[in-house]
């Protein structure tokens, strides 16, 4: 375990997370969650690569079935990374919908490309997550009523600042078809098995094969080593990255099988195209 890294969990669904030093994090974020910044900062990289900088007071909303790339580390001054992540599930969310009676426009289709949904800062924001962070500083958990009412203003802070997300923080369905080609070109490298694309293409592995095939004329293992290939020789030939650089960010695990793989696919090693 890394000393490092505190975190502490409570009903799996609120997170407080102390970093001290640099750390970077990937991971397929499954329900929608809230993050707030109490310290620290947090760099948070899109698909393309364009990084959006947060700072302590910073808050920002992931959709569910997102990929999540980030860098926490600690602010210019010294203080760690300390941030809260609450997660809004599906079952909780229905129940709000029916309690509060909440009419929600579902013609409204959400249209943000990026994964990341920034939020201005604001006092309702602000003042649920410092009521929550005491709770941990006093090392004393709220009881699941209270969480209950806690989880709730979140869903209600968030409409009343962001109206605009209430078809998507509501889309309780289970997961939907994503667009497969949108989808592979922005994940093709993430550590996921093929169950895990189906998972969060919303297909079953059958049906994902079957559409994989039917969209990319290819298997998906052969498309995806494939694909992994052209973009390591973009960085290797085209920016000047060395191998040694390049294989794990494409999602390759060893170095070895990437240097076989390059060079059956090109020709030749990657050692000579960086040479």
């Amino acid at each position: 375990m890394d000393k490092n890294i505190v975190i502490y969990n409570f009903m799996d669904t609120f997170y407080c997370c102390e970093v001290k030093n640099e750390k970077f994090c990937e991971e397929m974020v499954t329900e929608h969650m809230l993050v707030y910044l109490c310290s620290g900062e947090m760099d948070l990289i899109e698909p393309s690569g364009r990084q959006h900088h947060l700072k302590r007071g910073d808050s920002f909303f992931v959709p569910r079935n997102h990929k999540m790339r980030k860098i926490k580390h600690p602010a210019k001054n010294g203080e760690p990374f300390k941030g809260l992540f609450l997660f809004l599930k599906a079952p909780f969310l229905r129940k709000v919908l029916s309690e509060c009676r909440l009419n929600i426009d579902r013609t409204v289709q959400y249209r943000n490309k990026s994964p990341y949904v920034l939020l201005d800062q604001h006092p309702f924001l602000s003042g649920l997550f410092k009521s929550l962070e005491m709770y941990f500083d006093a090392q004393e958990y709220p009881s699941e009523l209270l969480m209950e009412s806690k989880l709730k203003e979140a869903v209600l802070t968030l409409l009343q600042l962001r109206p605009d997300l209430a078809p998507v923080l509501f889309d309780c369905a289970e997961p939907w078809k994503v667009d497969l080609r949108d989808f592979m070109d922005a994940n093709y490298a993430s550590d996921l098995d093929l169950e895990g694309f189906a998972h969060y293409t919303g297909r079953s592995l059958s049906t994902f094969k079957k559409d994989f095939e039917q969209t990319f004329h290819a298997s998906p293992m052969k498309w995806i080593v494939r694909r992994r290939l052209i973009a390591a020789r973009q960085l290797i030939e085209q920016q000047g990255e060395k191998p040694l650089d390049v294989y794990l960010r494409v999602g390759f695990k060893n170095l070895s099988h990437f240097s076989t793989a390059y060079k059956r696919e090109f020709g030749y090693p990657p050692s000579v195209a960086s040479a």
